[in-house]
Formats: C-alpha cells, structure tokens, sequence
C-alpha cells in the first residue's frame, strides 16, 4: 500500500474514512509531532508511541499493515505486521499529529550482522561488510545490552520488561516476561541469563523462559559473564561493590568476592579461570580502576590496575593478551597487558561517552558504541587504528554490540 500524503486535508479525510477521529476546521489545527526514529523499521517491531503537543486524551489511528494497541493508562504501541509503509495519526480535537513509517521485510538469512542496542529507539542492524545500516528492529522497551546465539539475538530491556528474542530462520519476534533486565549472556545449549537491575528491591539474575528462573545476588546486578565449561555464572552488583559466583545449572550462589564499590562489567577469559571486573568510581570519591580476579581454587583478587578517571566496559582480546576498557568521562579506550593490567598502548581515543565494548575475534575488531554521540566506533584491533567510515551513525543512545552470524 502506498502511504497517503502527510497533507492536512490528506491526514484528515483519513482519519474521517477511519471514523476515529472527531477534528475542527483546518484552519484550526495546531501542530503537533509522534516522536519516533527517522529509519526504516523491519516487520514485527513494536514501536513505543508518544506525542508532543497532544493531550493524553488523544485518539489515534493507524493506515496500513500495522496495529496499534495499549498498554495500561500512558503506553501505546505501534506492531508492524507486514512490509510497506504505514501512516501514524492522532488527534486531541485541536491539534494533529501524523507520522509515516516504512515498514521492511526481514533481512538477509544468511549476511553477517552487526546489532547495535539503541536505549532509546530498538536494536540497529548494519551489513557488516558494507557497514551500512539496514534498519531498526524496536521491541517496545529500551535495549542496554544483547546477545546472539546461531540464528537467535536476544534483547534486554533496561526500564520495562519487554524482554525480546529476534529469530532469524524463520522471522519471529518473541517477547518473553522479564522486568528492567540490564545485561545479558549466550549459554551452550540456546539459554540466555540475564541481570535484573531491581527485583523485589535487590539486584538478581535470570535463566530466560517463559517461567523466569530468578536468584537474588546483591545490590543492583549488572555485570555478567559465563563459564560454559564448569557451567559457572558470574555477577557484578554494583552497589554492595561484590561479584557472585553461581551454578549455572541449578542458579544457586557458589561463591562471593568484595572488590570495592560501584563493580559495574565482567569479562572472563577462554579456560575460566581469570575474571575481570570494571570498578566504575562515578558515586564514590575515588577513581575507578579494573580489578583481576582469579577464579581457581577460590575467589581471590590477584592484581589491579591504576587508577583510572571512570572507566565503564571492558573486552577481552585473549589471543593478542589485550585488555580494552572504556572511559565514558575521557572518551578514550584504554589497552591493557591482561596479566598485570598495565597500559600497553597509548588510550585509543573515540566519540562521546564510549559505553559497553565488543571484540569480535574472527573479524579482529573492536566495537565501541558511543551513547551520547549515537554513533559506533569500530578498530582495526591488529593495528589499533580506526577501519575506514568509522565512526558510523546510529539510532538513539547506542549502548552495546553483538555480531550476528
């Protein structure tokens, strides 16, 4: 179908042709805009609706194959049920409101994807050899983190609890019950965990199904990290300043280590036995740092780096012993030695507010997206220079990356 045109009298005999809307003259109307990204969208997203300069009493009304439905008193919701294009109206009676959304058809089965978490429009999708953005997938919560695993990506949601898994072969969207889920992990065997910023009043981890296994694990969980071999959990609490170790089978705590205020991300190396945490000094009077955690036969802290300005997220390089840690004050990269985590290169220096790292091993690059800039950053991680196009534009508040083959 094509979308009508976004003209006054145009929108209006839609929305007369639709019976929804009661609207004065033309001449009356006072603009008012639908907040939504400017991109193309791929079928089944869910697309959050708000609008400026229309009281919440509002009516809308959607032209084409999609679906509007609520959510409560305030939350309203854009399901996009088939490729082409779909035109948005609303209307308190004295302003008017229209939007048009071009609606596409799942990509490719078979290309190499870079997803990119947007907290404040959905998921990016980029071809990762054109480096060219394909479209949103929007899952009507806020993503912070994701996770791919063969031909299935799964979606936090930071604020909400639109919990979303993206399969690929075929195209389905599945939406599973999971409330402010934070960061997340791929396990053998197609499980996802994920952190819980908040449950009943304590951070927590969950196996994700459609019954959610929940353990508490300290205040304010946020870092996670696995080991698929002893088929051990990791957990950061941010704000009792622990990591918890756990059965991942059985979700039961092994294992608990105190290594200082505000440990916000984990990353463990290959054989398991080495585990290190991103102490973010935001909150507290001292500068952050990152801590080396050996994980055999116990807990116990083996090493820590200086004194960093507020480092956030981390990424392990373990074939080239490097260790990538992002400053989100100084908009750098640090590059540290893994086993004494000292600095061995110069920061490489990035966009705005660099958050969660990726390395991707079979590519040797490095992903840095940068929240307050919406863009993404990527290294050449053999050389450590910038790969040409970079930094490439995103959606709203890019916070992590996954490629997904």
């Amino acid at each position: 179908m094509k979308p009508l045109r976004t003209s006054l009298y145009a929108c209006a005999a839609a929305v007369a042709l639709l019976g929804a809307i009661w609207l004065p003259r033309a001449g009356n109307f006072v603009p008012a805009k639908i907040s939504f990204a400017p991109l193309p969208y791929f079928v089944g997203s869910r697309i959050a609706l708000t609008a400026v300069g229309l009281a919440p009493s509002a009516t809308w009304s959607v032209v084409g194959p999609a679906r509007i439905s609520s959510a409560g008193t305030d939350s309203r919701y854009l399901s996009l049920l088939s490729p082409g294009s779909a035109q948005v109206i609303a209307s308190d009676g004295h302003a008017l409101a229209t939007r048009t959304v071009k609606i596409l058809p799942a990509p490719p089965k078979n290309a190499t994807l870079i997803a990119v978490a947007c907290y404040d429009d959905g998921v990016a999708l980029y071809d990762a050899r054109s480096l060219s953005m394909l479209g949103l997938v929007a899952t009507g919560g806020s993503p912070s983190d994701l996770a791919a695993d063969g031909a299935r990506l799964a979606v936090t949601d930071n604020d909400g609890s639109a919990f979303t898994i993206i399969e690929r072969a075929p195209w389905r969207i599945v939406r599973r019950p999971l409330s402010a889920s934070d960061e997340i992990v791929a396990a053998p065997g197609g499980a996802f965990f994920a952190t819980l910023r908040d449950f009943d009043g304590l951070g927590a981890v969950a196996r994700v199904s459609a019954r959610p296994q929940i353990t508490k694990t300290g205040m304010t969980a946020e870092g996670i990290a696995i080991d698929p071999q002893r088929n051990l959990l990791y957990v950061a609490n941010v704000n009792d300043g622990s990591v918890l170790e756990l059965d991942a089978r059985t979700m039961k705590p092994v294992a608990r280590i105190e290594i200082g205020m505000r440990v916000f991300s984990l990353a463990l190396d290959a054989d398991g036995t080495h585990l290190y945490a991103v102490r973010n000094g935001g909150m507290t009077d001292d500068d952050g740092d990152v801590v080396e955690i050996a994980t055999q036969p116990r807990l116990h802290i083996v090493a820590r780096s200086g004194l960093l300005n507020l480092p956030l997220g981390l990424a392990l390089d373990g074939s080239a012993h490097r260790l990538f840690v992002t400053d989100e004050a100084s908009d750098v990269v640090y590059v540290l030695d893994p086993r004494t985590l000292q600095a061995i290169h110069a920061p490489l220096h990035t966009c705005h507010t660099p958050w969660d790292p990726t390395f991707d091993a079979p590519t040797d690059r490095l992903y840095v997206p940068c929240a307050r800039d919406n863009r993404l950053d990527i290294f050449n991680a053999a050389t450590l220079a910038r790969i040409p196009g970079a930094p490439l534009r995103t959606a709203g508040y890019p916070l992590a990356v996954a490629v997904w083959r």
